[in-house]
């Protein structure tokens, strides 16, 4: 008892020295010290504020219009992107010419005015030659279904062979699924080829120089925002241009009483994603692995949403009452056979086209025993 009395009187003690202590007054300083002394010493201790997270900004160029289902599944997808980001990737959309010419995309990755950009492969024809007809184009006759290029792009060493022919330009790190395309708007029937003999008939890709130099049309190559207004002066007489649902939108039912099925000509399509490569470098490897994952997912997430609005599209065309034609069967067969005729021909004359035409020989050989594996029916009407 009396040793828990004195550890309590010395605690006491010690308590109310240091009490005594903290409220004694300083002693004064010299003059001299009270000016040298810091003004703000308290502040100076105290630790900085964490720094917020960077925000890396991007300007993606598309080679479709504002409005169209092309353009909105891009909005979309950015917007998830910075979503999934914490806010972190943040990418703008900018359609169809807004910031350089729809055919200058690709240029415009390379000198930084973009940071990435999705073009037609075929556009960039004058820079990278003919190869770029069968890097996914549009306008391919009786090439791949765009299911079968995303495969190719994804599980056949498709994007490691586009980056490789892009490499003066940037990466391409994915791509834009579309679908297959509406065969023709015009105010007659094309079910022959003898109908397209001499008819003004605006196309791109392969299909352009198949029909100029097989069946005699006088092609006209013009961006999709001038069709409407060309086809309503006389300036063409017909016009493929895309999916059903992005042709309703633009209003071609307007101004030409036919569309034609089925698209062999166009029978799918993606868009390579160009990427700047310094932007790209300049991300950290976290945002790096986040974006390439989202493009992947961006290839089936733009071919469902374009496929379904394609079928909605030929809904609405039937409900507006456009006239429907069919490409006759026998003229099918020979537009395939001239396009893989033309194919070969550029194979035989270019080492890159023969490479990749080659590869992709191989892939699509294999690929298409999927088709013997898919049921001819369904439960559904």
């Amino acid at each position: 008892m009396k040793r828990k009395l004195l550890l309590l009187a010395l605690s006491v003690g010690l308590i109310a020295s240091l009490v005594l202590v903290g409220c004694a007054p300083e002693a004064a300083a010299p003059a001299e010290e009270e000016e040298e002394a810091p003004v703000a010493e308290e502040e100076e201790e105290e630790a900085p504020a964490a720094p917020a997270d960077k925000v890396y900004e991007g300007v993606w160029q598309d080679v479709d219009t504002s409005g169209s289902d092309q353009n909105i599944v891009l909005m979309e997808w950015a917007a998830d992107l910075k979503a999934a980001s914490n806010g972190r990737l943040d990418i703008t959309i900018a359609p169809e010419g807004e910031i350089v010419p729809r055919n200058e995309g690709t240029p415009a990755v390379k000198d930084g005015v973009v940071d990435i950009a999705s073009p037609a492969a075929s556009m960039d024809k004058g820079r990278l030659g003919d190869v770029t007809y069968i890097l996914g184009s549009s306008g391919l006759p009786a090439g791949p279904a765009t299911i079968d290029w995303i495969a190719w792009a994804h599980h056949g060493d498709g994007l490691a062979i586009m980056s490789d022919i892009y490499s003066d330009y940037g990466y391409v790190k994915g791509v834009v699924g579309g679908a297959a395309e509406l065969f023709a708007h015009s105010h007659k029937p094309l079910e022959t080829a003898a109908d397209f003999k001499g008819l003004k008939f605006r196309a791109l890709g392969l299909w352009s120089e198949v029909l100029t130099e097989h069946y005699g049309a006088a092609v006209v190559q013009l961006p999709g925002g001038e069709v409407y207004s060309a086809m309503e002066r006389g300036v063409i007489d017909a016009f493929e241009l895309g999916p059903a649902g992005l042709n309703f939108t633009f209003g071609f039912q307007e101004i030409a009483e036919y569309v034609g099925l089925p698209g062999v000509q166009s029978p799918g399509y993606f868009k390579p994603a160009v990427v700047n490569k310094a932007w790209y470098d300049a991300l950290p490897a976290d945002l790096q692995d986040l974006l390439d994952g989202e493009l992947q997912a961006l290839a089936l997430r733009s071919f469902a949403m374009i496929s379904y609005e394609n079928a909605v599209g030929i809904q609405k065309f039937k409900d507006y009452g456009s006239k429907f034609f069919y490409v006759d069967d026998d003229f099918q067969a020979d537009i395939a056979e001239k396009s893989r005729a033309m194919c070969e021909d550029y194979a035989a004359a270019d080492p890159a086209f023969k490479s990749v035409w080659e590869q992709q020989n191989e892939f699509f050989r294999v690929w298409g025993g999927v088709a013997a594996i898919t049921p001819s029916y369904t439960i559904f009407d």
